[in-house]
Formats: C-alpha cells, structure tokens, sequence
C-alpha cells in the first residue's frame, strides 16, 4: 500500500481530463445559448488543447515506468 511500485497519478490525471472535459462542453453549451459563437469555438479549442497537455503529462509516467523496466531487465542480466 505504501509502496511507489504502482502509481494512481495516471489515473487521477485520466479523472481530470474527464473533468476538464466536461466542463469545456458546458462552457462551450452555455456561450451558444447567450450567443457567442467565438466562446464556443474558444472553449472546444480549449478543451482540445487540455488533451494535449494531459497526454504530455501521461507520457512523463509511461517513461517512468518504461525506464524501470529496463532497468530490471538489466539488472536480471548482470546477474
């Protein structure tokens, strides 16, 4: 339980981006209805945008878990 061998940060952040997802739509929604087609515009690129960073995000963990696998295997060859 209190080990580092499994992390739940990329699972928070998959949350997150869920989160920020929706709420872009809503925001997106909501300028239709008061006529702002430029905020609706804004807030899809916006929530096009938000991917991106997650996913950049995400690929920091993937190296990390990408670098301890080698570094396993490296170590069970040395053996």
């Amino acid at each position: 339980m209190f080990s580092f061998e499994k992390l739940i940060t990329p699972k928070i952040i998959s949350a997150l981006y869920i989160l920020t997802l929706v709420l872009f739509l809503i925001s997106a929604v909501i300028s239709l209805v008061y006529g702002s087609i430029g905020g609706a515009v804004g807030c899809v690129i916006s929530a096009i945008f938000s991917r991106v960073f997650y996913e950049c995000v995400i690929v920091v963990f993937k190296n990390n878990e990408y670098l301890r696998r080698i570094a396993e295997s490296l170590e069970k060859k040395s053996l």
